[in-house]
């Protein structure tokens, strides 16, 4: 069933949108505070009543189409007072009275008081003026015609509507009279209502970091804060007719849905409420005539953040949705049992924790929150065997963070081994691929769906394994923790391309290397060239290459540099690591553009790279004896690597001409001390003379493409085949 839940494009084909008009729905108030304006006959507003959480929870607003509308609660920008004008002494009063944690009420509304004749009204847009003139102008007519046969127990709901269809209130009059009655209360009112009717007149005034009340750095706060504010107001009669219920009434509100869904059935609810009536129609899905949903399922997931899952989601305030008349569920018909059984396969698959590895797997997403990391939900799955004990999903979805995690060959082969037992009786087995992700805490979306037949999957993890061997080893100064034996290479996973590619790293004299995420290759892409089935593959393979090069050419030269050195520490352990996937990344995806070590290896401008890494331990050796250990900060073939990089013939012509005197040292060097490495150099300078030898001019290219950077990097990044010991 999980399958069909991801066809929703072709499902939607079937679907006809016919323009009509808007249609409400009903939402409760929400979890803050709300002020509830009493409003008179003449269209003013009374008197003003401050509702806590707790209270105004239980209160629900008719949503329209058009963003922001909704009645008889709606939200107002806040705080409504500019406070620019206002002298510094009078802001440090607002600033000791918010810190007082034991000021009362009637204190802070004293301060307020104190204030108003210095403060003016906030300026609104057009945009915010617009907004609330749709509630009063455009709103309310269309709730007057559809509860102009309301019953008995919605009298002052109907008389709240003929009040305001008469006087057309703008919102400056509006809020002006908000103030004079938060202002003017003379009732007792507790902390809670004091604070928030400071929240509403001048909003937030201390600022984390900043003590200096009145600074540039607490203005552009402020002006910052304010933007984001705003307050929850509920309207009512302040004057109901006798032995009628207040609209502020929870059993107000659930007349007020139950008629609507009376006078408007089944069009643009997401969620059923008192009174709602059995509904049929033709299920998206199946095209078969079936009992419809009012509201979608919103199973939880803990491994995306936020938890929770709708399966279908359309904000009813959407302005092109409201167009058509169409918004929540109404846009999407579905049956009750199939989207029972949608969520049931999601729980089943992705919810326990057992299943973890399995069956899904926390991936990271592109998006972060400020205190936790987000993250994607994979689900891997044998289609018709949801239940296989094999860690499908781990082995698409792990990554190796530290070098002590096991790696992509460990961790697939006794998946491997698992599912080809299975593929001797179903040899058409196939795996389904699902990534859900989050684009913000209310939405999210599917950004892959794939069906994998297993043949393919378990031949590109043999390959992938074969390319991560396909390479030198390259030395990194980290020790396997277990066998304390050095780890010279890795086999990083899928989702490691992307991640590694993903990271722009910048030098920093102190610092040393940072990197920054800037996103250049999606997960599709990365499993794209794993699988190496798609036609695209060849050229999302060199994209990748390329990006690899100008991101990690930096680091890995400085990598180089260390080796010759030997001082590790002085890169963290972040860096070798990265440096490390980078260079089975290197293997893996020249392997996919057809070049094998074997080859690649004794070619011309891999030995250009391995000339310059030995002239760096030559040039070395010579600062330690001639020098007494004063190196420069760039021995030459580290120097020359860059420029060898784009013009590799000019790199070599310098390099000749650069390394003449260390030859020329080296080949008269001579000591009695066994520890001076008399034998260590005379190594080196035979195998620049051969690495020399096997460099023939005319293949040295002449423009470098991606695939012989890649070589040159692996050249001089390679571990020297001979152990080098000062005795030798």
């Amino acid at each position: 069933m999980l399958n069909e839940l991801f066809q929703v494009a072709e499902a939607l084909q079937r679907l006809k949108l016919v323009g009509q008009e808007a249609h409400p729905s009903v939402k409760p108030m929400g979890n803050s505070p709300a002020f509830v304006a009493r409003i008179t006959n003449d269209g003013s507003i009374g008197s003003l009543d401050i509702l806590m959480p707790d209270k105004a929870g239980l209160l629900k607003r008719i949503e329209h189409g058009a963003a922001g509308t909704s009645f008889p609660g709606f939200n107002l920008p806040s705080p409504v007072w500019n406070l620019e004008d206002v002298p510094i002494e009078h802001l440090k009063q607002l600033v000791a009275v918010q810190k007082n944690r034991n000021a009362t009420a009637r204190q802070r509304l004293d301060c307020l008081r104190v204030v108003k004749p210095v403060t003016k009204l906030r300026a609104f847009t057009a945009e915010q003026e617009r907004q609330f003139n749709r509630i009063f102008h455009d709103f309310v007519p269309l709730l007057a015609s559809d509860f102009a046969a309301a019953p008995p127990d919605l009298t002052s709901f109907v008389q709240l509507l003929a009040i305001l269809g008469k006087f057309k209130v703008g919102i400056v009059d509006f809020v002006t009279q908000l103030v004079d009655r938060v202002t003017g209360s003379q009732q007792d009112l507790n902390v809670s209502s004091g604070k928030a009717a400071e929240s509403f007149l001048v909003g937030q005034v201390i600022f984390k970091g900043i003590a200096s009340v009145g600074s540039v750095e607490w203005w552009e706060k402020k002006r910052t804060e304010d933007k984001k504010g705003k307050t929850a107001i509920f309207l009512d009669l302040d004057s109901p007719p006798a032995q009628a219920r207040s609209v502020a009434h929870q059993l107000t509100c659930e007349f007020i849905e139950a008629h609507l869904l009376k006078v408007r059935p089944g069009r643009g609810y997401a969620k059923g409420g008192k009174g709602a009536r059995k509904q049929e129609g033709i299920d998206a899905f199946t095209g078969e005539m079936e009992e419809l949903t009012t509201s979608f399922p919103e199973p939880r997931v803990q491994a995306l953040r936020p938890p929770d899952l709708k399966l279908f989601s359309a904000s009813s305030e959407s302005p092109c949705l409201g167009r058509y008349g169409l918004i929540d569920s109404a846009i999407f018909p579905a049956s009750k049992k199939n989207t029972a059984r949608m969520q049931d396969a999601i729980l089943h698959l992705a919810k326990k924790k057992e299943q973890r590895g399995k069956t899904w797997y926390p991936i990271p997403s592109n998006l972060n929150e400020k205190k936790k990391p987000k993250t994607d939900l994979l689900v891997a799955y044998l289609e018709n065997e949801p239940d296989s004990r094999a860690a499908i999903a781990e082995m698409f979805g792990g990554q190796c963070e530290t070098f002590s995690d096991a790696d992509f060959e460990a961790r697939t082969q006794p998946v491997i081994e698992a599912i080809e037992a299975t593929l001797k009786t179903t040899p058409d087995l196939s795996v389904r691929l699902l990534v859900l992700s989050s684009i913000d805490r209310g939405r999210k979306q599917i950004s892959l769906n794939r069906r994998l037949r297993v043949v393919d999957v378990v031949r590109s993890a043999k390959d992938w394994q074969a390319g991560a061997r396909d390479m030198p080893d390259v030395s990194v100064g980290l020790y396997d923790k277990n066998t304390k034996l050095p780890v010279s290479r890795a086999a990083p996973c899928p989702l490691d391309l992307a991640s590694v590619v993903n990271r722009v790293w910048s030098a920093d004299a102190k610092a040393g290397f940072r990197y920054s995420f800037q996103r250049a290759l999606s997960v599709s892409d990365a499993y794209d060239i794993f699988l190496a089935e798609s036609p695209l593959v060849r050229q999302k393979a060199e994209a990748a290459l390329g990006l690899l090069i100008r991101r990690m050419s930096l680091v890995l030269a400085g990598l180089g540099a260390v080796k010759t050195t030997l001082k590790w520490t002085s890169l963290s352990d972040t860096v070798r690591w990265q440096s490390l996937k980078s260079v089975a990344l290197l293997g893996i995806l020249l392997r996919q553009l057809g070049q094998h070590k074997e080859t690649f290896m004794h070619e011309s401008i891999t030995e250009l790279g391995r000339l310059l890494a030995l002239a760096d331990s030559l040039h070395l050796q010579y600062c330690k004896h001639v020098r007494k250990g004063e190196s420069p900060s760039q021995l030459i073939g580290n120097a020359l690597f860059n420029t060898a990089l784009e013009q590799p013939v000019f790199a070599l012509a310098r390099l000749a001409e650069r390394l003449t005197p260390y030859q020329a040292w080296a080949q008269t060097f001579q000591s009695n001390d066994p520890e001076a490495g008399v034998g260590l150099v005379k190594y080196f300078l035979g195998e620049i003379a051969a690495c020399t030898a096997a460099i023939k001019l005319e293949q040295v290219p002449a423009k470098m493409s991606d695939a012989d950077k890649a070589k040159l990097l692996l050249g001089y990044l390679a571990d020297h085949p001979k152990k080098e010991t000062p005795n030798q």
